[in-house]
């Protein structure tokens, strides 16, 4: 929708950056407002991979992005949509697309996201998420700097107080990790390893929530139970006990 926007065309064409961030401006009011999203930033790059327009930071363009900027490359080269967990200034979501003026490529847009969304409607639940990042990162994720560190990893974003870290630091280990699963203080704690475009691990997604709550939900208890074999239909016929003709029609 916004990489369709009329006046987000006539500004690449006219190399008016004030009438795209003005355009994007009231186009992220909308999108928030009818999606129930608080954290969305927009980015406009040129057809050679640089910054055009921020909605964050009008003053900040021309940054070569090319170097470092995997999915901005991708869709340059592919003139087609993706979307994907990569690390620039930032760790975040990126939904990037191509713009065209009719039929000639004139530029790439992105919505950036961050886990604060889907931090609060997991929190709703009653679930706390975490996404870990390995500090060796922070050479590139220079804008996280500043966020807390727990062991060997930059906390991106978790949705838990401070006596949840306290929890974590003495918790989170190699081991741990690994293992995908841990209890600690009456909390169960789940991990899965986080991949960003070019399919390296960057660090971890990390859920928990108290014990209390299996109560609460079954499926939650079946998920977690030492015996899912009720979970499962284990006698599945055979592919060659089925009577099939092995004649196939392509029409």
């Amino acid at each position: 929708m916004l990489s369709s926007n009329e006046e987000v065309k006539k500004s690449y064409l006219s190399g008016d950056r004030k009438l795209a961030f003005d355009a994007i401006t009231q186009e992220i009011k909308k999108v928030k407002h009818y999606l129930q999203i608080e954290n969305l930033d927009v980015q406009l790059h040129t057809k050679d991979a640089k910054s055009f327009v921020r909605s964050w930071d009008f003053e900040s363009y021309g940054t070569d992005l090319s170097s470092f900027r995997k999915g901005i490359t991708l869709v340059q080269q592919n003139q087609t949509p993706l979307v994907s967990i990569e690390l620039g200034k930032r760790l975040n979501i990126k939904a990037l697309c191509p713009i065209f003026d009719k039929e000639t490529y004139i530029g790439s847009l992105e919505v950036i996201m961050g886990f604060e969304d889907i931090a609060q409607r997991l929190d709703e639940k009653k679930i706390h998420f975490l996404v870990l990042m390995d500090k060796e990162f922070l050479e590139i994720g220079s804008w996280m700097s500043e966020l807390e560190q727990i062991n060997n990893f930059v906390v991106v974003n978790s949705s838990c107080a401070k006596n949840c870290h306290d929890i974590l630091s003495s918790m989170i280990s190699k081991h741990s990790l690994e293992e995908g699963f841990a209890r600690a203080d009456d909390f169960l704690f789940g991990f899965t390893p986080l991949f960003d475009i070019n399919t390296k691990r960057i660090g971890y997604i990390g859920i928990w929530f108290g014990e209390a709550l299996l109560k609460e939900s079954l499926l939650l208890r079946a998920s977690l139970s030492a015996n899912t074999k009720s979970l499962h239909v284990n006698d599945i016929q055979s592919p060659k006990s089925f009577q099939t003709n092995p004649e196939i029609t392509i029409r």
